[in-house]
Formats: C-alpha cells, structure tokens, sequence
C-alpha cells in the first residue's frame, strides 16, 4: 500500500482531472498545508482496460477503502533501513514526519484521490514542499521506474512562503534543470496539449481580510479572507512564474 500511494502521486500527474493546492494559516503563521489530487481519470481508464481482459477483471472484486497513513509511523517501523539512506534523504523524511497521506478509493464509481496532509509551525516550513515530496517518493525502492511521472508533470521552479500581519507572499524562482533532467525538461513542452486537460487550484484561507492580491484574475470569498486561483496545467508548466504573486492584509 505504501508504494501504492507513492506511484499514485507519480500517475497522477498525467492522469488528475485537478490539483488542488489548499493552506489554512492562523494568525501565529502556523498552519495546514494539503495537496488533494483526483485520479478518478486513472481509475477511469484502469477499469476500461480491465474490461477488455475479462480474466484481469475477474482476479479480484472491486476496491472501496478508505485509509490513513502518518509518516511518522512508517518512520518508526522503518527505522533500521532509514539509517541507511543518505544524510539529504534521512533530513527530508525528519522534516516530514507529521506528514499524513489519505486514500481513497472507490472502483465501481472510478473514484480514486490522494491528499497529502502536512501541519506547519511557519510558512517557511512550506519551502520548496513539492521538491520534498519528489525526495520522499525517490527514497522508497523502485525510485526509478516511479520517478519519471512526477519529474516531468511539474514545472523546474523553487516555490518559497512568505507571511506576516501585513502580507503574504508565494515566489516562484525558476531553476535551470540539471543535465540528467533535461531530457524530462523537454518533454514538457510535448506534454502541453495533455496537460491542458488539467487544472490547478489554489485556495488559501488566511486569519486577515485581504485588501489586495497581485495575481489579477483571483477570486475571493465573501468574507475577504479566502483567496481561489485556478489555472491550466499547461500554462503553470509553460510560465511558473505566473503563480509568484502577493496579497496585501
């Protein structure tokens, strides 16, 4: 099941019908990070396979579960083997370690989704909190053949947090990949068409009523403290600067 969850967030990103990117702050700057992610277009496509092989589809009755999982247990159990991960490995999983994945699944109503669930002390905790989930899927066995989805379904930038009384900030720094990534670089570009299909939303609830937002086609809610941005996978992957945007409290 553990690896389940870490190839799903792989396939998802070609298969999600929406990202969902949500953060609650309060106002001593800690919060709740999640990242929902729908792969009820995989789930879709599994069970269209499954019909073309009767004998696949006869192999086990349809799954509904829901489930739970903390990092902080696996870690636990785990521990033997994780001493023998690298020192950048070994400090990604500390610093994920309240890090709760949720599962669902639903066959017969192609339902399937992954949230990652992370609580955070500051808003710096949340810097480049995509990067950690790539390591933390990298550290498992099988690195390699599940890699490869998530590498090139998002775009080469750094994403930092910044919050305060007064504002908030999400920056984006574009990085230039590194040789061996190129190759994945580049079939972004291929991707576009596919990825257009897909959405990602952001929807941050903030403690202070917003008074102005920099990104300018942002909705808010009726109360002024909710922020909603939503934009073609596509155009993030093209332009990930277009997410560096601020709001003024």
């Amino acid at each position: 099941m553990k690896k389940l969850i870490l190839l799903a967030l792989s396939l998802s990103l070609f298969t999600a019908c929406q990202f969902k990117e949500e953060v609650t702050f309060n106002k001593d700057g800690s919060g709740e990070y999640q990242l929902a992610i729908d792969m009820g277009g995989f789930m879709s496509m599994a069970n269209g396979m499954g019909k073309k092989n009767d004998s696949l589809k006869n192999e086990k009755k349809p799954e509904v579960k829901d489930t739970v999982i903390k990092l902080a247990d696996i870690l636990s159990e785990k521990k033997d083997s994780i001493k023998r991960l690298t020192k950048e490995e070994r400090e990604t999983l500390e610093s994920l370690k309240d890090l709760m994945i949720k599962i669902h699944m639903n066959e017969p109503k192609e339902e399937m989704s992954v949230a990652y669930v992370y609580p955070f002390k500051k808003a710096s905790d949340l810097d480049n909190i995509l990067e950690k989930f790539k390591k933390l899927e990298k550290s498992r066995k099988g690195k390699d053949q599940m890699m490869g989805g998530m590498e090139q379904g998002m775009p080469n930038a750094k994403v930092s947090y910044e919050f305060s009384k007064k504002k908030f900030h999400r920056k984006v720094k574009v990085v230039k990949p590194a040789k061996k990534e190129e190759a994945a670089a580049d079939n972004n570009d291929k991707m576009g068409e596919m990825m257009g299909m897909f959405q990602y939303k952001l929807v941050y609830h903030f403690p202070h009523k917003i008074k102005s937002v920099s990104y300018k086609d942002a909705l808010l809610s009726a109360d002024g403290k909710t922020l909603i941005i939503e934009v073609p996978m596509d155009t993030i992957i093209k332009n990930p600067k277009l997410l560096d945007f601020e709001v003024k409290f």
